[in-house]
């Protein structure tokens, strides 16, 4: 018999659930429902820990944002360079694949979205990323950097997410190393990941 999760726990995972689902479907997209079929609770169950899709939502974006917060403070003692993009790497790999919701909409902020209120969020999202990866923010920096960051964010977010088709689930030990790898290459330090930190 497993151990029950906490309310903690559950709240956790449904928020995360719902950060996917406005990455993909923006804030019409997400109703209570969807967020009900994709956890496997109830859309009473979801209106009992959430009282509206409003406090749902505004929760969800929190709790990325909290999540993001935390990151950039583990970082933001070591100077700018390839060991602070292994440390900011590594950190949001563990969290992609403990959070796929969480790496989806934060990687969000490279595009734009149709509904103001939710990039505006994401582009706060956007801009502590900017900061954990020494940019100025959003469309600040020298371009190949940007594109660097942004292309390491991308291969992060589709392996934590969709996961390669021959390899196992993307939350295994096995693919960790492999999504740290191809996200590390993108930024173009040239050395080892290993070698960086």
């Amino acid at each position: 018999m497993g151990i029950r999760p906490s309310k903690e726990e559950i709240d956790a995972a449904v928020l995360d659930v719902a950060a996917g689902l406005l990455a993909r479907r923006g804030v019409k997209g997400t109703s209570i429902q969807a967020v009900a079929d994709a956890t496997g609770y109830s859309k009473a169950g979801i209106l009992n820990r959430f009282t509206s899709k409003d406090t749902l939502i505004g929760k969800s974006v929190e709790q990325c944002r909290s999540q993001t917060h935390a990151v950039l403070r583990s970082v933001s003692d070591l100077p700018c360079g390839p060991a602070r993009d292994a440390a900011s790497l590594v950190a949001l790999t563990d969290l992609a694949l403990r959070r796929p919701g969480y790496i989806s909409l934060v990687s969000a902020f490279a595009t734009p979205l149709e509904e103001p209120h939710l990039q505006r969020e994401v582009e706060l999202l956007g801009s502590d990323i900017c900061r954990m990866f020494c940019l100025p923010g959003p469309g600040q920096g020298s371009l190949e950097r940007r594109c660097r960051v942004i292309g390491a964010l991308g291969a992060l977010c589709t392996l934590a997410v969709a996961g390669p088709d021959d390899a196992a689930a993307p939350a295994s030990p096995e693919t960790r190393p492999h999504i740290l790898a191809t996200a590390w290459s993108a930024l173009g330090h040239g050395m080892a990941l290993s070698d960086a930190r």
